[in-house]
């Protein structure tokens, strides 16, 4: 949470800039903030800065219409910050294309600076009925002159996020399921599907239970992560996860989540990871 209002900044150039005591309570064994915390934390200076062409999230629910998140890519340069570090984050729009907004985020760690800086994002927006998440063309929704005033065509992480493929050949229940996980009350988000992050999440879980990760050992430090968000899941869905590593390149994992019932694909996640292992 933001402990004041100091603590986030909006700029003439469009840019938003907030910032972000991380909590032990947000972090993992080795005290690096989850990553799936941290896109949450982007997440909240995402919509603050929609605030500036008048789309934040309690603005577009009362006229009945919502953001829905399409892809994220992540990168990282740099280690995640620790319980008590401040996260930075440098949160803009590029714009609109089509039916698309794009956001782009730069993060760092204490100091807004070369030597703080550790990542980048750049994610795909949808605006969408509240009801039943019927796509809405932007001009329909936002001033488009007032959205052009405020973006920077700078690129955060990705200009063209690609999409995704399955990498499965005939899936089912029997075989290659690594994990399987319940949507729950808790799960569900403002929109009442699984939250965006939940997803990276459950990704990560599928990762550590595949590599059967020890967590008194090793961490599973993500360098890239690339989500695509292909079917909602509600609550009690039940999600199957299956993980299949590259055969070309070590330490890059394709994951999968699959909806039990119908076997559509709830999203696709490409991770680029290395295991830090540390003496007991």
């Amino acid at each position: 949470m933001m402990h004041s209002q100091e603590q986030l900044i909006h700029l003439d150039s469009g840019h938003t800039i907030a910032r972000y005591r991380i909590r032990f309570q947000d972090c993992n064994p080795r005290y690096h903030v989850h990553l799936h915390r941290l896109m949450d934390l982007a997440q909240d200076s995402d919509d603050h800065n929609c605030g500036l062409f008048d789309s934040k999230s309690e603005d577009l629910r009362a006229r009945g219409i919502c953001w829905i998140l399409l892809a994220n890519t992540v990168s990282f340069i740099g280690e995640l910050p620790k319980a008590e570090d401040i996260l930075i984050v440098d949160s803009w729009t590029r714009g609109t294309r089509g039916v698309r907004l794009f956001r782009e985020n730069r993060y760092y760690r204490n100091t807004m600076d070369e030597n703080g800086y550790f990542g980048s994002a750049s994610s795909d927006w949808i605006f969408c009925t509240l009801d039943d998440h019927k796509p809405l063309r932007p001009p329909s929704v936002i001033d488009l002159d007032k959205i052009a005033s405020i973006s920077d065509d700078t690129v955060g992480n990705m200009a063209k996020i690609p999409r995704l493929a399955s990498v499965l050949d005939n899936p089912s229940e029997d075989e290659g399921v690594v994990m399987i996980y319940q949507v729950q009350l808790g799960d569900l988000d403002t929109n009442t599907h699984l939250h965006s992050s939940h997803y990276v999440r459950l990704a990560i879980d599928a990762a550590g239970t595949y590599l059967s990760l020890d967590p008194l050992k090793e961490e599973l430090v993500v360098d890239r992560l690339h989500i695509q968000y292909m079917n909602e899941a509600r609550l009690y869905d039940r999600l199957l996860f299956y993980v299949t590593p590259d055969t070309e390149q070590d330490f890059l994992l394709f994951v999968e989540g699959r909806l039990a019932d119908s076997g559509d694909i709830a999203f696709l996640v490409k991770m680029e990871y290395r295991l830090d292992k540390f003496a007991v």
